[in-house]
Protein backbone atom coordinates (compact mmCIF):
# COMPACT_ATOMS: atom_id res chain seq x y z
CA UNK A 1 0.00 0.00 0.00
CA UNK A 2 1.32 3.19 -0.73
CA UNK A 3 1.62 6.26 1.65
CA UNK A 4 -1.19 8.85 2.16
CA UNK A 5 -0.62 11.75 0.52
CA UNK A 6 -2.73 15.47 1.34
CA UNK A 7 -2.84 18.47 -1.07
CA UNK A 8 -4.20 21.38 0.14
CA UNK A 9 -7.15 22.41 -2.94
CA UNK A 10 -7.89 25.66 -1.99
CA UNK A 11 -7.24 27.79 1.76
CA UNK A 12 -9.23 30.17 3.32
CA UNK A 13 -11.26 31.40 0.33
CA UNK A 14 -14.29 33.31 -0.61
CA UNK A 15 -14.84 32.95 -4.34
CA UNK A 16 -12.22 31.48 -7.18
CA UNK A 17 -10.44 28.50 -8.27
CA UNK A 18 -7.37 26.47 -6.68
CA UNK A 19 -4.54 25.08 -8.86
CA UNK A 20 -4.83 22.17 -11.24
CA UNK A 21 -3.00 19.15 -9.30
CA UNK A 22 -2.11 15.95 -11.42
CA UNK A 23 -2.93 12.49 -9.88
CA UNK A 24 0.04 11.06 -11.22
CA UNK A 25 -1.71 7.38 -11.04
CA UNK A 26 -3.49 7.38 -7.74
CA UNK A 27 -6.93 5.65 -7.91
CA UNK A 28 -7.63 6.15 -4.56
CA UNK A 29 -8.96 9.67 -2.99
CA UNK A 30 -10.78 11.42 -0.93
CA UNK A 31 -11.58 15.53 -0.66
CA UNK A 32 -12.47 17.52 2.38
CA UNK A 33 -14.44 20.43 2.73
CA UNK A 34 -13.94 22.62 5.55
CA UNK A 35 -17.09 25.14 6.18
CA UNK A 36 -15.67 27.29 9.16
CA UNK A 37 -17.57 28.88 11.98
CA UNK A 38 -19.09 32.36 10.53
CA UNK A 39 -20.15 30.60 7.20
CA UNK A 40 -23.76 30.49 6.27
CA UNK A 41 -23.88 29.94 2.23
CA UNK A 42 -21.82 28.75 -0.89
CA UNK A 43 -20.25 25.80 -3.00
CA UNK A 44 -17.38 24.05 -4.08
CA UNK A 45 -17.61 22.17 -7.13
CA UNK A 46 -14.89 19.16 -7.89
CA UNK A 47 -13.20 19.19 -11.84
CA UNK A 48 -11.32 16.71 -13.24
CA UNK A 49 -9.46 16.66 -17.05
CA UNK A 50 -6.64 14.77 -18.18
CA UNK A 51 -4.14 16.80 -17.67
CA UNK A 52 -3.44 19.44 -15.30
CA UNK A 53 -2.75 21.95 -17.69
CA UNK A 54 -5.69 21.40 -20.39
CA UNK A 55 -7.02 24.94 -21.23
CA UNK A 56 -10.60 23.68 -22.16
CA UNK A 57 -14.09 23.41 -19.74
CA UNK A 58 -12.94 20.71 -17.95
CA UNK A 59 -15.37 17.91 -16.31
CA UNK A 60 -17.72 18.66 -13.33
CA UNK A 61 -17.53 15.71 -10.56
CA UNK A 62 -19.28 16.48 -7.92
CA UNK A 63 -20.70 19.84 -6.14
CA UNK A 64 -20.79 20.13 -2.35
CA UNK A 65 -23.44 22.71 -0.95
CA UNK A 66 -22.63 24.61 2.39
CA UNK A 67 -25.36 22.76 5.20
CA UNK A 68 -23.68 23.90 8.42
CA UNK A 69 -21.30 26.09 9.75
CA UNK A 70 -18.54 24.31 11.49
CA UNK A 71 -19.00 21.35 9.26
CA UNK A 72 -17.41 19.21 6.68
CA UNK A 73 -18.11 17.76 3.32
CA UNK A 74 -16.58 14.81 1.57
CA UNK A 75 -16.24 13.23 -1.76
CA UNK A 76 -14.53 10.00 -2.77
CA UNK A 77 -13.15 9.53 -6.06
CA UNK A 78 -11.99 6.24 -8.12
CA UNK A 79 -9.57 7.27 -10.90
CA UNK A 80 -7.93 7.57 -13.19
CA UNK A 81 -8.04 11.30 -13.45
CA UNK A 82 -5.35 12.67 -14.90
CA UNK A 83 -5.70 15.85 -12.70
CA UNK A 84 -8.01 17.77 -10.39
CA UNK A 85 -9.38 21.19 -9.27
CA UNK A 86 -11.81 22.77 -6.88
CA UNK A 87 -13.67 26.26 -7.48
CA UNK A 88 -16.28 27.88 -5.60
CA UNK A 89 -19.80 27.61 -7.74
CA UNK A 90 -21.29 30.18 -5.46
CA UNK A 91 -19.54 32.69 -3.54
CA UNK A 92 -18.92 31.88 0.03
CA UNK A 93 -20.71 33.87 2.71
CA UNK A 94 -18.78 34.24 5.87
CA UNK A 95 -18.65 36.30 8.68
CA UNK A 96 -14.77 35.28 9.05
CA UNK A 97 -12.66 32.31 7.80
CA UNK A 98 -13.39 31.08 4.07
CA UNK A 99 -13.43 27.80 3.42
CA UNK A 100 -10.66 24.91 2.65
CA UNK A 101 -10.31 21.76 0.54
CA UNK A 102 -8.06 19.18 1.24
CA UNK A 103 -7.59 15.75 -1.24
CA UNK A 104 -5.90 12.88 0.58
CA UNK A 105 -5.30 10.22 -2.15
CA UNK A 106 -3.32 7.02 -1.90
Amino acid sequence: MSALKVTNLLTNVLTGSGAATPLNGSSHFAVFVKWPTGTSAGSVILECASDANYAGTWSNLTTLTWAAANSQDSWRGTGPFGAIRARIGTTVVSTADGVSVDMWEN
